[in-house]
Order: structure tokens, then C-alpha cells, then sequence
């Protein structure tokens, strides 16, 4: 599992774990997401390591997909 960062267009962020790192152009779907709506991923970057730790910072740009 890994910690990935969520950013929306709107500059809204979130927190969630994952079993892996999603690719541009994946739909992800949040468990506790608004609505039941999907999120294409629109890139997906990777940064080092905050402070000591080991795993490398992900951000995950995503927007919804229209129905």
C-alpha cells in the first residue's frame, strides 16, 4: 500500500492509500468519494521522499468523468 495525494482542478487535495500507483488515463473510483462518480487520472507525479522517510511523494492529478 502507498499514500498517494489526490488533486482536483479545483485545488482540492486528498489523502488516500492505495494498492499501487494508477496511470494516466485509469479511472479510480473513492470508497468514500462525493457521489459514486469515477476519477480519470490526468497525470501522476512522483517526488522524493518528505522529511526521512523511504517512499517517494505521489501526486495524483485527477478530474471527474462525465456520465
Amino acid at each position: 500500500m502507498i499514500t498517494v495525494t489526490l488533486a482536483w482542478p479545483s485545488g482540492e487535495r486528498r489523502e488516500i492509500l492505495l494498492a499501487g500507483v494508477p496511470r494516466i488515463g485509469d479511472h479510480i473510483r473513492l470508497r468514500n468519494g462525493p457521489g459514486d462518480q469515477p476519477l480519470a487520472v490526468e497525470m501522476v507525479m512522483w517526488s522524493e521522499s518528505p522529511g526521512r522517510g523511504r517512499e517517494p511523494g505521489v501526486i495524483v492529478a485527477v478530474r471527474p468523468v462525465a456520465p
